[in-house]
């Protein structure tokens, strides 16, 4: 009982997480080492009024959510959904295909993006998520590789930068329960 306690009042761990990309039929899991990016920045829009000089007065402006980025080894076998992805939405702009790959209206290039943080330590597989960030209308501006370097002690990296247009988040209330949902 003593363990549980300590381990309701220790912080979420972050290198337990799983990310869900939905596309086409159904989702995809897929595998990231690193995932920076998740926030949001509300602009400040300051007035002065006459009458109280001393101060300017403070109003929420537009809210903006920045890229966030996803990292991952390259490896053999690793699937080609990102490029795929990617290149999908290239082809289309560039009026080259009609219409995506994966047989869906262009207009679904854009996705939802679910990152699911699980607690440590858990026994028998991931258990269920304690916090959930789930990202709308996410699609990729660039993917990128790390730099080739016969000298180097290194594996090659891949990063996939996507947009999106807002995010919910939630978090579970404590252990003992049977994780978070988000509402539909």
């Amino acid at each position: 009982m003593a363990e549980l306690k300590r381990l309701e009042s220790d912080p979420l761990r972050n290198f337990k997480f799983r990310v869900s990309v939905g596309r086409g039929s159904g989702w995809a899991n897929m595998g990231f080492m690193s995932i920076t990016g998740l926030s949001i920045s509300t602009d400040v829009i300051p007035y002065r009024e006459g009458g109280y000089n001393t101060t300017p007065h403070k109003l929420p402006g537009q809210s903006d959510f920045p890229p966030v980025t996803f990292s991952r080894g390259l490896a053999v076998g690793g699937g080609t959904q990102i490029m795929d992805w990617m290149t999908e939405i290239f082809d289309f702009t560039q009026g080259t295909t009609d219409t995506p790959s994966a047989g869906n209206s262009m207009n679904d290039f854009r996705t939802t993006i679910q990152i699911d943080i699980y607690s440590h330590p858990a026994k028998g597989g991931l258990g269920v998520p304690m916090a959930i960030f789930k990202l709308h209308h996410a699609w990729p501006t660039s993917i990128a590789f790390s730099d080739l370097d016969a000298g180097a002690n290194a594996v090659v990296v891949q990063q996939m930068t996507v947009v999106h247009e807002g995010f919910q988040f939630a978090l579970a209330d404590n252990l003992n329960n049977s994780g978070v949902k988000l509402a539909a």
